[in-house]
């Protein structure tokens, strides 16, 4: 059981199984769920030999996902990837809200097929939406992906077809000079490692670690407790400086990281926006029509360095 601040959970596979989320794979029908895309270690490092472009939470509109890659001039959909050697980070959030959470994992299934071929990288992070799947939290799924497939919930569950998918997916990663994470990044993550966060992540999520989700996925006690995938202190209020103690823990893990920026998302923005000195990028601006279908935004660093907004 793990207290989240607002009710008891109970992690067990058994316990869920009685309360009726998760329905035993004996009990249902063959749903016909898409095809699990080859599974790769999280990548935790990894360079950047053209620009990098940051999309934030999609919460299951593929529509609003298409709309902000081809913005971006990363996507079109007759020919697909088109980014060249561009690298994609999306920062998490694919599931949940949205109605068309099976067409963004087959789109993001896809373009990582795609862009290889080109030079090109896509990686997509874990959010905490990703994360309450894996734990058997779903009652914020939409009414059409709930009944997109009988056994949603278990596939989802940690162990099942699609988390061992999810179990690829980086809490965090830096590529180039630049760091990305769904939330928030500390210096004690930094000062683990995020190779060795990702493997643990990546363990719990394959079915082949501990049953409980490890803290740093779904801390105990208040959901405000530091953490990659939860932790708002970065970008709560929106569009306001954070808390100087923040600001300066960031920046002491960038200096461990070798990183000069951290792109996160979590909370949604007015528009994408930097703070601590630019330390911190929020690039959430609600783009999916659950959260208000926000004008296109995606966040652009340059090889040189440079950054900038990209807009439709």
């Amino acid at each position: 059981r793990r207290n989240n601040g607002r009710h008891m959970i109970d992690w067990s596979r058994r316990a869920l199984l009685l309360s009726g989320a998760v329905a035993p794979l004996s009990m249902l029908p063959s749903a016909a769920l898409p095809a699990a895309a080859p599974a790769a270690g999280p990548i935790a490092f990894l360079p950047a030999p053209g620009r990098v472009v940051a999309v934030g939470d999609i919460h299951g509109d593929c529509d609003a996902f298409e709309r902000v890659l081809r913005v971006s001039g990363l996507y079109d959909r007759s020919a697909g990837w088109i980014g060249g050697n561009a690298v994609l980070v999306q920062i998490g959030d694919i599931l949940d809200r949205g109605a068309q959470e099976l067409e963004c994992l087959r789109l993001l299934r896809t373009l990582k097929q795609e862009a290889p071929r080109e030079g090109g990288t896509v990686v997509s992070l874990l959010g905490n939406h990703e994360i309450m799947n894996a734990a058997g939290i779903t009652y914020m799924a939409s009414p059409r992906s709930a009944a997109a497939f009988e056994d949603r919930a278990t596939a989802f569950l940690a162990g099942g077809t699609l988390a061992r998918e999810l179990a690829s997916w980086p809490v965090a990663c830096v590529v180039g000079d630049t760091a990305f994470c769904h939330a928030a990044l500390t210096l004690a993550q930094a000062e683990a490692g995020l190779e060795a966060g990702n493997a643990e992540a990546s363990r719990w999520l394959s079915g082949s670690g501990p049953e409980l989700p490890p803290a740093q996925l779904f801390p105990s006690g208040q959901l405000a407790t530091p953490s990659p995938l939860w932790s708002r202190e970065l970008s709560d209020p929106p569009d306001t400086e954070p808390a100087p103690a923040a600001c300066n823990d960031l920046q002491a893990a960038l200096k461990r990281l070798g990183a000069k920026r951290l792109v996160v998302g979590h909370t949604v923005q007015s528009r994408i926006n930097c703070a601590c000195d630019c330390s911190v990028f929020r690039v959430d601006v609600g783009l999916s029509a659950a959260m208000g279908s926000a004008t296109p935004q995606a966040l652009e660093i340059s090889q040189s360095g440079k950054v900038r907004v990209l807009a439709g």
